[in-house]
């Protein structure tokens, strides 16, 4: 059986060669000068531009490293999860692989893993992000923040440090949405924040477009809240209000007026508007019928291919 470590770096990897070794020479540079027993640990998510093979180079030389591999790309958010449950550090710390957020910051957030705390999170001192990116990631983080209420602080980076029982928390929900983020916010353990540098990403793609965080929005609304359901609801309410003043006030014109409106036009504007509420309502209980469907299939989250000790 593996010895435990002092700490676990995890680190989700798609498509990432061009950064590689940088981040991983960065990295070792950083854990020697921690003073503290560690290990590696990349998820690779199914790249297919030649990150996997990088990655078994420095393990040949590094018998700290652990790569985990997946059968194909899974999302960041699986790789994560993977990462977590592979990993038999005191501390585990998640970092991303695009450099943004420096290698050279994780000591400071394990110095603030004190007694009593259970998560570390991270807010940068400025993004080095585009502008419609920031605005994108504001939109999201106010979005979330009114789904999940008052009552959760949230924090969206993903440059965190936890403990093992955080993991173990993580394992116990079973919901098919398990962003990380989300997830350590809602559960609301003993957390401390952290004011870190953000860099610019200098080599590779980012994976998060637009697409991509309007699909996080979508999925983070019908994963964490029963809103869109409420909002039918609301528009029910509507649209029966708006056709019991529409006939009230046709009545008034003729009985008190005497004045025979033409009601074509009104009766077609109304029916399509409850038309289009029924619509939408339809595509609501779709999505949260669909989330339903997916969770009685019980499959994994992730599959692996192999993990190379």
């Amino acid at each position: 059986m593996a010895e435990p470590v002092e700490v676990s770096i995890v680190i989700p990897v798609y498509n990432e060669a061009p950064v590689l070794d940088e981040l991983y020479a960065r990295l070792k540079k950083t854990v020697q000068g921690m003073g503290r027993s560690c290990e590696i640990v990349f998820v690779d998510d199914g790249s297919t531009d030649g990150s996997y093979e990088i990655l078994k180079r420095f393990k040949e030389n590094d018998c700290t490293l652990r790569i985990v591999r997946f059968t194909r790309n899974f999302g960041q958010q699986a790789a994560v999860l993977a990462g977590f449950r592979q990993s038999r550090g005191q501390v585990v710390v998640q970092l991303d692989s695009d450099l943004q957020n420096p290698p050279e910051e994780i000591p400071r957030l394990l110095e603030a893993m004190t007694p009593g705390v259970d998560l570390v999170v991270t807010v940068p001192r400025k993004r080095r992000d585009a502008w419609s990116r920031v605005a994108g990631s504001g939109l999201l983080r106010w979005l979330t923040q009114k789904m999940l209420g008052p009552t959760v602080k949230l924090n969206l980076s993903s440059f965190r440090a936890l403990r093992p029982s955080v993991v173990e928390k993580i394992n116990q929900c079973r919901d098919r949405s398990q962003f990380m983020a989300v997830l350590m916010s809602w559960m609301g353990v003993p957390t401390v924040e952290v004011e870190v540098e953000h860099h610019v990403r200098s080599k590779g793609k980012t994976k998060y477009g637009y697409t991509q965080l309007i699909q996080l929005a979508w999925d983070i609304v019908t994963g964490y809240s029963t809103f869109p359901l409420r909002l039918v609801t609301y528009m029910g309410i509507f649209g029966a209000l708006t056709g019991f003043a529409m006939m009230a006030f046709l009545l008034y014109q003729r009985l008190v007026r005497d004045i025979l409106v033409d009601g074509l036009v009104v009766l077609s504007a109304v029916f399509a508007f409850l038309a289009g509420v029924q619509l939408l309502s339809f595509g609501f209980l779709g999505e949260y019928l669909g989330r339903v469907h997916l969770q009685v299939q019980d499959r994994p989250p992730y599959l692996i291919e192999k993990v190379i000790e």
